[in-house]
Formats: C-alpha cells, sequence, structure tokens
C-alpha cells in the first residue's frame, strides 16, 4: 500500500495570482515549491480577499477668502489659513497657553522686542516668509502664529514689529547683496524664487542705488576728529538689552552701561577692539571717578562714595556721544524699559502713586457709606434694600445707627460731600 502524501503548499502565484487556483507550465523555478516537497497538485481555491473601504474623495482645493475678508493686518495670501481672522480673533483662540509670550516689562520667562535675540530672529523668519516680490526696504513694502500677549498692547505689538522688521529687512538684503557681489548670481538663497532674485539685483544696478550704497560705505569709513573709525561691538546677533538682561538673570546684578560696554566692545582679556571704543571707555572711567572723589570729600564722615548705578548711567550718556538722538555704544537698552537702571525706581515710584490713588479713592467711597447710612437710618426699607445690595457685593453689612446723626454728628456736616 503506497503511504498517502502529503498536499503540496501552494505557489504564490496560486494565493496573489488570478484566482484559478491553477499555475501555468510555464511557471518560474521562484514560483515551485521547495525539492523537500513533492509537487501533487491539488485542488484549491485562495481565499476572498479583504474587502477594503473604498478610498476617499479627493480633497477639494483650498478656496480663496473673498478679497475683502482677508485682515490687512495680516499681510497673507487668501488661501492662508486664518485668512479670515484679525489679530483679536487669532489671540482669543483656545490652546494657545504653550506660546511663548511678549511682554514690555519681561517677567521671568517672556520676550520682548530688542531684549531677546529670538523675537528678532522670529521677524527675520517671518520676513523671509512673505518675501514673494522685490522688496529691498521697508518703504517698497506693503504692510501669529507663534507668539501670544495680551490683548491691550496689540497696538504696541504692531509698532515694535514694524520697527524691529525695518531694521532686519535691511539687515537681510545685505547679507544677500554681500553674497551677490562674491557669487554673482549663483549666491541666490534657497528660498528666494528667480523672479524675486532677478527684481533685486536690477535694483541693486540702477545709479540710484548705486549712490546711495557708496554714500552710506562712505559713512561707515568716516574718522572722527582724533581719526578713529566708527566703534565696532562683539554681540554678534544678540542685542546690548538682551546682554544686558542676562547679565541680571546670572548674577542678581544690572550691569552700568560703562560695565556693558567694556562686555560688547572688549575680549575677555580686556582689549578693545577699536581705538574709539577704548577711548570713550577712559573718559566714562575718569568722569566716575571724579564725580566719586568729589562725593568723598563732601562726606560729612569721610567714608569713600561709590555712585550707584544710575549715576554711573547719567554720567555714560553725558560722556558718550549721540547719533540721530540715540547714545553710541548701548545699542537699543533705551529702547527696553526693564533693560534700563531707572527701570526699579521708576516701576516703585509708579506703585507708590497707585497706591495713594487707591488710598483716596477708598477715603472717598467710605464717606459715600457714611452718607448712605445716614440716609437710610430712618427708612427700614431702603435699610434692608442696601444691606442685601452689599451682601451681593461681597462687602460688610454695617450697622446704620453707627451712622445715626442724633448719636455721632461730623466735625463739619459738609465733610461727607466734600469727601465725595
Amino acid at each position: 500500500k503506497v503511504p498517502r502524501r502529503k498536499p503540496s503548499a501552494p505557489t504564490y502565484s496560486q494565493l496573489f495570482g488570478d484566482g484559478s487556483g491553477a499555475s501555468s507550465s510555464g511557471s518560474s523555478s521562484s514560483d515551485a515549491v521547495p525539492d523537500s516537497q513533492t509537487s501533487q497538485r491539488v485542488s484549491w481555491s485562495p481565499p476572498p480577499p479583504p474587502q477594503m473601504p473604498p478610498p476617499p474623495p479627493p480633497a477639494a482645493a483650498p478656496q480663496p477668502a473673498p478679497a475683502g475678508a482677508v485682515h490687512p493686518d495680516l499681510c497673507v495670501s487668501s488661501y492662508a489659513p486664518y485668512a479670515r481672522y484679525t489679530v483679536e480673533d487669532l489671540l482669543g483662540q483656545p490652546g494657545r497657553e504653550g506660546l511663548d509670550v511678549l511682554d514690555p516689562d519681561r517677567p521671568r520667562g517672556t520676550f520682548w522686542f530688542g531684549a531677546n535675540n529670538r523675537v528678532s530672529q522670529s521677524v527675520s523668519k517671518t520676513i523671509k516668509g512673505y518675501y514673494d516680490r522685490a522688496f529691498p526696504n521697508w518703504s517698497m513694502t506693503p504692510y501669529h502664529q507663534k507668539w501670544h500677549w495680551s490683548l491691550g498692547i496689540t497696538e504696541r505689538v504692531k509698532r515694535e514689529f514694524v520697527a524691529k522688521a525695518k531694521t532686519r529687512l535691511c539687515n537681510i538684503v545685505f547679507d544677500w547683496k554681500d553674497k551677490w557681489e562674491i557669487y554673482r548670481y549663483e549666491g541666490k538663497l534657497a528660498e528666494l524664487t528667480t523672479d524675486v532674485w532677478d527684481g533685486i539685483i536690477t535694483y541693486w544696478k540702477l545709479p540710484s542705488s548705486i549712490k546711495k550704497a557708496n554714500s552710506c560705505s562712505a559713512s561707515r569709513r568716516t574718522k572722527d576728529k582724533d581719526g578713529h573709525l566708527p566703534m565696532f561691538h562683539r554681540t554678534g546677533q544678540k542685542s546690548h538689552a538682551g546682554i544686558r538682561l542676562e547679565a541680571l538673570e546670572n548674577t542678581g546684578v544690572l550691569p552700568s552701561l560703562s560695565e556693558l560696554f567694556k562686555m560688547t566692545h572688549a575680549t575677555s582679556d580686556g582689549l578693545f577692539v577699536d581705538p574709539a571704543s577704548e577711548k570713550l571707555f577712559r573718559a566714562v572711567a575718569t568722569r566716575i571717578e571724579e564725580r566719586e572723589t568729589q562725593l568723598t570729600q563732601q562726606s560729612p564722615d569721610g567714608l569713600p562714595v561709590t555712585l550707584t548705578t544710575e549715576e554711573v548711567d547719567r554720567i555714560f550718556e553725558e560722556v558718550a556721544p549721540k547719533k540721530k538722538g540715540r547714545t553710541i555704544g548701548i545699542g537699543s537698552v533705551n529702547e527696553v524699559a526693564r533693560a534700563t537702571s531707572s527701570y526699579t525706581s521708576r516701576r516703585d515710584e509708579e506703585n507708590s502713586q497707585m497706591k495713594a490713588r487707591l488710598d483716596s479713592q477708598q477715603v472717598r467711597l467710605d464717606s459715600l457709606e457714611d452718607l448712605l447710612d445716614v440716609m437710610v437710618v430712618a427708612n427700614p426699607t431702603m435699610q434692608r434694600m442696601l444691606s442685601e445690595r452689599r451682601a451681593a457685593l461681597g462687602l460688610p453689612v454695617r450697622d446704620p445707627e453707627e451712622s445715626d446723626p442724633n448719636r455721632q454728628q461730623p466735625s463739619n456736616p459738609t465733610d461727607y460731600f466734600e469727601n465725595i
């Protein structure tokens, strides 16, 4: 009796072919079973293929927002997400708690223009992201989703953004021009289209542009009366205000403008990067020493006097030259409130004024309370209504009898009205 053999395993073509279950005589060797198995054919039907859901219909092309529906503050394509939203709408969207916060007072963990290079880099990325035409400077441009801020400072954020964008745009285009002068047309950056690159090059080749560039270049090489070229700093992309605030956070002490100047214009060995910087620093140091000597001589106890940071800053601003109304050598420090030495004293003064105002208002409110108690002392209905109203507002319930004019008269009958 011949033993029964096991049926051979189905080939790949039988499993995943046309479903007929039989292979043709010309099957390739890759479809055959291994030699250890028999080649006996069996009647076999592949399992039905799994039922797959139909493919989803193709996504409809995004529809542009109507021309009048795109808010002018956004300056985005009508196809862009949130094109119909105002800035106020975006600030009110949920889920923005995790975004970095802009705050001009710079509490810990917040950011502001001029104080953080991170904000400046974000402005640059925004400019490059919408650079769809050849705009070599801000005057030739038409005029949120990364930062969050309080709704009340939206206009201030807008002003600061525009001011920072003007500077950043010029710096960006200046860097592009450097690459063009070295590499010519091949210096085009990947983020620029050919049309934009051609347009900017056309602008650079204009006689008026060449004349302006030569004038600016000559101005940068202009020497002062002592033959010194303009001062250079070592901050790179970091702002002076940001460096000063960073030092405050690391040491707990705000460096003076003189110390900040040395941090940004001298090496770690104390060598200044140019003679003009060293000259200014020594002039300020001499003036500070003279002032401290004068105050020490005038001191009743004869003890040495050390100037405060705010006093040193005033001397620096007196000695340092000005250009277009700004003190040279300290960048935008004076434009960032928290980076100034007068910030703490100014805030203390503002807080004192606010407290005095609140105290004055409290006196007037107390006088009004006394007047109301006197008016309702003989009217139980009014007393009850006034008590209910105070309870609803969470105010302490007062005893009208304490303000009874027959029991306690004010020293001046008109005090109630004068205080109100």
